[in-house]
């Protein structure tokens, strides 16, 4: 099952790249694959594994072998950590995403993940929730330090949150009807 969570998580977030991508091409009439560096890459899917994971685990908690499937889980993402040099970064991961979507009563509570409110940004409704906190750290986390993206980092904040809500939903619809047995 892990194997799984993995390829489907890896899927979306190769999606969410690909969206970041394309934003390059305005920066430069063409698209600028020098924009994003290696590392970053590896700190934005490691983010975005771990927020999707975190998720899926608060959603199965009822599940009566969760533990061995958070386990098997955290032992992956050890040997990621140990391939990418990102050690401290996934361990630091692990202890602080879980206390973000602790922290979020509307989640805990009613299971709300994102929801948009009355003002407005531009043309655009704001979202409120964990969604729109998780992408902002996803996105702070890898291309924060990023000069190059600063001029396209607001439309990328954005691709960031719609794609991850997505990942959300479909993720969330397929670990429900997991059971670990």
């Amino acid at each position: 099952m892990v194997d799984g969570m993995f390829e489907l998580f890896d899927d979306f977030c190769d999606l969410a790249l690909s969206r970041i991508y394309n934003l390059t091409h305005g920066m430069s009439n063409g698209f600028d694959f020098d924009a994003l560096f290696p590392e970053e890459i590896s700190r934005f899917k490691v983010t975005w594994i771990i927020c999707l994971s975190e998720l899926m685990f608060f959603s199965m908690k009822d599940q009566p072998k969760l533990k061995y499937l958070k386990a098997h889980f955290r032992e992956i993402m050890n040997l990621e950590a140990q391939e990418r040099a990102l050690q401290t970064f996934i361990n630091q991961a692990l202890v602080r995403i879980p206390k973000v979507i602790e922290e979020d009563k509307d989640f805990v509570q009613n299971e709300i993940f994102s929801a948009p409110t009355g003002n407005r940004e531009g043309n655009e409704p704001r979202n409120r929730g964990l969604g729109p906190r998780l992408a902002k750290l996803i996105l702070e986390n890898a291309f924060g330090q990023n000069e190059l993206l600063k001029p396209i980092y607001d439309d990328i904040r954005n691709v960031v949150e719609v794609e991850f809500n997505n990942a959300y939903g479909h993720c969330s619809i397929s670990c429900s009807k997991f059971n670990i047995v």
